[in-house]
């Protein structure tokens, strides 16, 4: 069901907007507004049109993969708290075929469906700024350089979804910044498959990888993710390429 005043007036305040909007279009934007819950381990079906609409998380972490034109290879994305994901044929948004979804944490979320879209659509030209702002200022751009240059090495790639999934998952959203958090450990639910299709590596050299950083003491595995130990040494695999730019971790 669609929000009540309370929980609109509540979102309005608690959401992360990427750009100045009017509260009186914020206002409207939630009234369409559902929140969904889905558990851990369950598939999003990304091409049902019932799924049309745009997405903000509000807790856990969802992965997107998406096949690249080259035979056997694909791209995957990481969402987590205060992020915006939009899946509607609007602004070129609507995801390719052969996308698919995963649920890796418990996740709740809200929904803008499609028809509420349209209605917007039709009143007020800030969704085109809202969507504007989330599909330009939001992307994160380093993640996207580290995936598709074939001069970063694969530990970095590594590394730094490690840390971008301690993020996602703990929300751990000034990771870079010194304290003494750095010394506990994070836990993470991830498995190596899912690592390796997040930093855009093949199964064989993740394994490699991550068992490098656990005989370091840098990560600890457990069944069905890891606890991530040291993220100093995690970021100095990142500086010494000088990727951290336009990160998120940054």
């Amino acid at each position: 069901m669609p929000l009540n005043q309370q929980k609109i007036e509540q979102y309005q305040t608690q959401i992360d907007w990427p750009c100045d909007l009017s509260d009186s279009f914020t206002e409207s934007f939630l009234s369409g507004a559902i929140k969904k819950t889905h558990i851990s381990g369950s598939e999003f079906n990304l091409h049902n049109q019932e799924q049309y609409g745009i997405y903000y998380l509000l807790k856990g972490s969802l992965m997107v993969t998406a096949p690249l034109l080259t035979d056997g290879f694909s791209l995957s994305k990481l969402y987590g708290p205060s992020d915006w994901m939009c899946y509607a044929p609007i602004m070129n948004f609507k995801f390719p075929s052969g996308m698919t979804g995963e649920f890796l944490q418990n996740i709740e979320y809200l929904k803008i469906p499609i028809s509420h879209l349209n209605y917007l659509m039709s009143q007020s030209d800030e969704l085109f700024k809202l969507l504007f702002f989330i599909k330009s200022v939001r992307s994160d751009t380093m993640f996207e350089k580290c995936l598709v240059s074939l001069a970063t090495p694969s530990i970095v790639k590594v590394a730094y979804t490690l840390l971008d999934i301690c993020r996602v998952q703990n929300s751990h959203y000034h990771l870079f910044i010194e304290s003494p958090n750095d010394a506990s450990p994070i836990k993470i639910k991830i498995t190596q498959q899912q690592i390796a299709n997040l930093a855009g590596i093949n199964r064989s050299n993740t394994s490699t990888i991550i068992n490098e950083f656990s005989l370091q003491g840098i990560v600890e595995p457990y069944r069905g993710g890891l606890y991530v130990n040291d993220l100093r040494q995690l970021k100095s695999f990142l500086n010494e390429v000088n990727l951290l730019g336009t990160s998120k971790l940054s």
